[in-house]
């Protein structure tokens, strides 16, 4: 098995296997099948927790309760002894944090079929990835709690931010027994950005006269922010750069060391797209000191 799963509460894999002696199906003494999650525990099942399905041939259907790659080992013994193992692979589903969708990439590259979904699938995840590093944000959209330093006992600079759901400070005890009203502070946005999209919230300030604890004299993150993070929308120069960067990383597969092709003067590697770069260079920043 080298299948693709979505993590979900009904979502399960089907192991199978059919012990055999000289090709012909035969049921073993005993069968036993160890399934390992990608945490390293291990599930023994015996006869009593597989079906069988006819002569040497069981199937256990396991649920998939954790993204990675799982492994499984049957086990037959005396009449069919064997021993066989494989893998599959279960990715999150968090597939709002692609930013070039598997059925884009797939479009892109006159894809039909299902027999690379996996690779596919981790082309689009490794892009999507390696933009977030290059840009030093992140552009979906997740509800998190995080917490700050101050820029200043009036103005906290933050993560893209969406929304603000909660705010509240430390008083030095080490909890965040203070809360913020939504008339006590301002979310503000780069003023050196102009973008034909809606952009984020890129720092908070306070007003009414309150004002941000400082970690110079104490504890440090003493703000703590409950919101909705990212960008209210992935920029299309995002979405874009993504389905070039994926196209080129899923025909890198069929080079050999990089090699595109040969020259003049000998190998010709492959590079990054520079398209890439320039799409991507408007949303680029700095990232935030965050606990």
């Amino acid at each position: 098995m080298a299948e693709v799963f979505y993590v979900g509460a009904d979502e399960l894999a089907t192991v199978s296997n059919t012990f055999t002696v000289d090709g012909t199906p035969t049921d073993p003494t005993t069968v036993t099948l160890v399934v390992t999650d990608p945490t390293g525990a291990a599930t023994t099942y015996e006869v009593g927790d597989l079906t069988k399905t006819g002569t040497g041939a069981y199937r256990k259907d396991v649920p998939c309760t954790a993204p990675g790659v799982w492994t499984y080992v049957w086990v037959g013994t005396g009449t069919a002894s064997d021993v066989t193992a494989g893998t599959w692979t279960v990715q999150s589903t968090g597939l709002h944090r692609l930013y070039c969708t598997p059925e884009e990439l797939k479009s892109r590259v006159s894809i039909n079929d299902t027999m690379s979904d996996l690779e596919i699938l981790g082309s689009v995840t490794a892009v999507s990835r390696w933009i977030e590093d290059h840009c030093e944000r992140t552009f979906y959209r997740q509800t998190a709690t995080r917490t700050y330093d101050a820029t200043g006992p009036l103005r906290v600079a933050v993560h893209d931010l969406v929304e603000v759901t909660a705010l509240a400070t430390d008083d030095g005890s080490g909890s965040y027994a203070t809360t913020w009203a939504p008339s006590d502070f301002q979310l503000l946005r780069s003023a050196m950005v102009l973008r034909p999209e809606e952009s984020p919230y890129t720092a908070i300030k306070a007003v009414a006269g309150r004002s941000f604890p400082s970690c110079t004299s104490g504890r440090e993150q003493r703000i703590q922010v409950a919101g909705v993070f990212g960008w209210p929308m992935v920029p299309e120069p995002v979405r874009q750069a993504a389905a070039i960067w994926a196209t080129d990383l899923l025909k890198l597969g069929t080079m050999a060391f990089g090699i595109a092709g040969y020259g003049e003067y000998g190998a010709v590697r492959a590079r990054p797209n520079p398209i890439v770069e320039a799409l991507l260079s408007a949303y680029q920043r700095m990232p935030v000191k965050v606990a």
